[in-house]
Order: structure tokens, then C-alpha cells, then sequence
């Protein structure tokens, strides 16, 4: 849709040509492409990019970070300035405007998650930042690009993994392969999807025609974010309907994955460099004033 949008916002004068992930480069290997030339431009999760920005884990799916309300703001007046500065140095630009997600399911699994115990050696994809804390409780991960988890879980090469809400999930026929659907937003309360392009070829773009890739990121990833919240009411539904156990991560746990994600990210504040210690300072600040304004609004108990 960013796609058609600009061609039709710019009479044609700005074409872009999407392609399905995976089928002109790796699958997550797209920056690297980029910034090569071998494409133009993506659209898809920061985090897959840990392999050269140790900060890019704080952008995607973060444990206990951004709510999908508060990360939209977050980023257009702080974040995507952030990931332009810690970009610095390959040919690559994000544009402004996220699609934050929904939270994620916690995880689709075989078997249910009913204590601690149970994630001790389960063999569980995860990707960015919260493959660490899973890995700290015990589990053993491995990464795997979104497009190979059915047949691996088919062949049980995992036991579990996550990917994204509902929405996304069903369409994937997840529901074929993992019989719980564990939730619970502490592992990812949202994730962000980023659009980026070469940053030559942006530069190189007048005036008028970056503004319109601007308003047409801006707004079609706005029109996502509310077809995925009203898609999931549905796909939610349509696995329990297919006889999926619908279950939620059990209170202790929930506490061990956001006491695990908070000693992390202290360790790394510790160790990391200092674009990342200032970009965690932000959003940790932001997340206790967007808390605190949401519980302003939140009426007493009653009675």
C-alpha cells in the first residue's frame, strides 16, 4: 500500500516495487542490502539487525518497553532520530512513521508454560533482545527467519516460538502446528515495523517528493495499525474456534521475564555505548510518563 500511495500521491513521477521478503536477499539481511544498493529500500523489524548495531534491540519488541499506544509517539519525536544516529555510517535512512504492532503472543508452543521450570531447555525461536532474557531463564533459542518455523516446528527442530499477534500468526497457519497460544505482553508489548531507504537515493529525491513518501509512510502505516487491531479481535477468536488451549503466562512467570529484562537491560547500560545508554535513558523515562498519564485516566475501584 506505501507503495501505491506514493505512486499515486506523486502522478507517477516516484515508483516503488515491493517484493516479498526472502526472494531478492536473505530474509533479515535487508539492510545490509541496502545499504549495498542491491535494493532500495524495506520495511520490517530493527531488531534483526544486532549483528552490527548492538542498539537495535531496543527498537523492536523490546521486554517491558513501549506500549503499542506510546511507541507511535515515541518514535516520531525521539526514536527514529535515534535509529538515524546509530544508522550513521551505512547508506540508510528510516523514514518517520511506525506500524507499532499489537503485543505479541507471549509464545506458540506444544506444550503449556505453567511454571519456570517449564522454559528450562525449551527449544524456543525468539529473535532481538528478548532471545537474551528467554536464554537467561533457561531456554535454549535459536533464530530462524518467520518463513521456516512451520515445517521446523513440524519436524520438531523447536518445541515454540513467537512471531507476532493473532493477525499476523493465522495468516501464517500457526494454528496447524503449536496447540497453546501462551499470552502475555511482557516479552513484547509491541514491535515496531520501520520503513527504510538508501540514503543516497533519498537524498538525492527534491523536495516535494521526500514529502510525500513522508505522508504516505505516515499514513498507511497508521491504516495498518488499525486493520491489525480489529483483524486480531478475529484471528484470536478463530484459534480458539480451531481448538487451540488459549492460555495466559502464569503471574510468577511474567514477573521473572520483566525482572530478567530489567537486570539485562541494566547490564547493558553498564556496558554498552553511550547511543545506547541514551536511547534506553529515553525510553525508560517515556514509558514512566506515558504510565503515569494513562493512570491518571484510570478510574478509582470502585467500592
Amino acid at each position: 500500500k506505501i507503495c501505491n500511495a506514493v505512486t499515486a500521491m506523486s502522478g507517477g513521477r516516484l515508483t516503488f516495487q515491493s517484493f516479498t521478503g526472502g526472494s531478492i536477499v536473505a530474509a533479515t539481511k535487508e539492510m545490509d542490502a541496502i545499504d549495498t544498493k542491491a535494493i532500495d529500500g524495506t520495511y520490517t523489524c530493527t531488531m534483526y539487525n544486532l549483528d552490527k548495531w548492538p542498539e537495535s534491540g531496543l527498537f523492536s519488541a523490546r521486554p517491558g518497553g513501549l506500549t503499542a499506544e506510546a511507541a507511535p509517539v515515541w518514535f516520531e519525536y525521539y526514536g527514529t532520530d535515534f535509529i538515524n544516529r546509530m544508522a550513521e555510517g551505512y547508506d540508510v535512512v528510516a523514514i518517520p512513521g511506525i506500524c507499532p504492532q499489537p503485543p505479541e503472543v507471549f509464545a506458540l508452543s506444544k506444550k503449556n508454560i505453567t511454571s519456570l521450570a517449564d522454559i528450562k531447555g525449551l527449544r524456543m525461536r525468539t529473535s532481538g533482545d528478548g532471545g537474551e532474557i528467554m536464554t537467561r531463564l533457561g531456554a535454549n533459542v535459536v533464530f530462524m527467519p518467520g518463513g521456516e518455523l512451520y515445517e521446523s516446528m513440524q519436524r520438531g527442530v523447536i518445541d515454540a516460538f513467537e512471531y507476532s499477534s493473532c493477525s499476523v500468526n493465522w495468516a501464517m497457519s500457526f494454528q496447524e502446528i503449536a496447540e497453546y497460544q501462551i499470552f502475555s505482553a511482557t516479552r513484547a508489548p509491541s514491535d515496531p515495523l520501520v520503513f527504510y531507504l538508501n540514503k543516497s537515493r533519498w537524498d538525492s529525491l527534491p523536495a516535494d517528493l521526500q514529502a510525500i513518501v513522508k505522508a504516505a509512510v505516515q499514513s498507511v502505516t497508521r491504516e495498518q495499525q488499525m486493520w491489525i487491531d480489529n483483524d486480531n479481535i478475529a484471528a484470536t477468536q478463530k484459534f480458539a474456534d480451531f481448538g487451540c488451549k488459549m492460555v495466559h503466562l502464569p503471574p510468577d512467570v511474567e514477573r521473572a521475564v520483566i525482572d530478567t529484562a530489567n537486570a539485562f537491560y541494566a547490564d547493558k547500560a553498564l556496558t554498552g555505548t553511550p547511543l545506547y545508554k541514551e536511547i534506553l535513558t529515553s525510553q525508560q523515562l517515556f514509558i514512566t510518563q506515558s504510565g503515569n498519564q494513562a493512570a491518571l485516566n484510570t478510574p478509582a475501584p470502585s467500592a
